[in-house]
């Protein structure tokens, strides 16, 4: 009776992680919104080269209708936008992006995630599936398409500030 009560206590702990799973990348608050937060170490790249890098990378990649872009050129302390990317069955995700600067880092900080279907017209906040009637099977699919999709952003960011100038 013991071993049973024990094998069924693993499986339902097995299971329970399993029903909890979330996002690689991005964090599950307490409000059930996902965010994501990272400082990076740019060795050897002053503050106003890493500013000029990300700004460029933003005017290249960050393609949206209001166009909401905000560079602090005074400082050169903080870059934000407003990206949105494609991911499977014709759906999106937007998000607001702020990138603080230092010399030799930044921080990414990114928050307010939505993601849009194209086949049915729907926008829910990422982390909101079950209050929209999504299905367990499908808001995995959409977190690991995110995860996909935001992870190549950042791998873009990174190889941007990384990129030596042929000047």
């Amino acid at each position: 009776m013991k071993k049973y009560l024990l094998l069924s206590a693993i499986v339902l702990i097995a299971l329970n992680a399993f029903a909890q799973r979330t996002s690689k990348i991005l964090t599950l608050g307490p409000d059930e919104n996902y965010s994501y937060e990272n400082t990076f170490d740019a060795p050897g790249k002053s503050k106003d080269e890493i500013f000029a890098s990300i700004k460029s990378w933003v005017i290249k990649t960050v393609k949206t209708q209001s166009n909401t872009n905000y560079f602090d050129e005074i400082d050169k302390k903080s870059i934000s936008t407003a990206p949105v990317f494609a991911c499977s069955w014709g759906s999106m995700t937007n998000f607001k992006l702020n990138i603080d600067i230092k010399d030799g880092r930044y921080r990414i900080s990114a928050n307010s995630f939505i993601w849009y279907s194209g086949t049915t017209a729907t926008s829910v906040t990422l982390g909101k599936f079950k209050e929209a009637g999504i299905n367990k099977k499908t808001t995995y699919q959409i977190i690991d398409d995110v995860d996909a999709e935001f992870s190549k952003m950042l791998i873009s960011i990174q190889s941007a500030i990384e990129k030596k100038s042929d000047w």
